[in-house]
């Protein structure tokens, strides 16, 4: 993991490298924990972020390409986390999912945990599906 990156004032940013690996969205939950410890981010805002990572990171593991670079970027009312993999023609949303479906429901979780979100291609190179978190105690 890289050290933090000033993202002007107030602000900070952490670099997650991860694979392709079916074990990649633990690792990069764990590791945004402590990130996320080390700003002094707690709960609900911890546990909502932390989720966010674990989606997004599994949809970058099953739909995207290595490398996966998780970033996360820290202001004073919001985090942001960026999840950005080397598959930029493969779209984020998915059709819809069957009742029966163990899969398919990370973006409506993103969704709904996010105060914002979306995505942005790189053609040719990535793709980037970020989400903006309020922090609802301080940092």
């Amino acid at each position: 993991m890289d050290g933090p990156r000033q993202t002007g004032e107030g602000g900070a940013a952490q670099v997650i490298e991860l694979d392709g690996d079916p074990d990649a969205p633990s690792r990069g939950r764990h590791a945004a924990e402590r990130v996320l410890t080390a700003w002094g981010c707690e709960d609900p805002a911890r546990e909502d972020l932390l989720l966010v990572v674990s989606e997004l990171v599994t949809n970058a593991v099953l739909h995207g390409a290595e490398p996966i670079v998780v970033t996360l970027v820290r202001d004073f009312e919001r985090v942001r986390v960026e999840v950005t993999d080397a598959a930029p023609d493969a779209s984020p949303y998915s059709s819809r999912v069957a009742k029966e479906s163990v899969a398919g429901r990370g973006l409506s979780v993103v969704t709904r945990l996010a105060a914002a979100w979306g995505w942005r291609a790189d053609p040719g190179t990535r793709k980037t599906v970020w989400a903006e978190l309020p922090l609802r105690s301080a940092i």
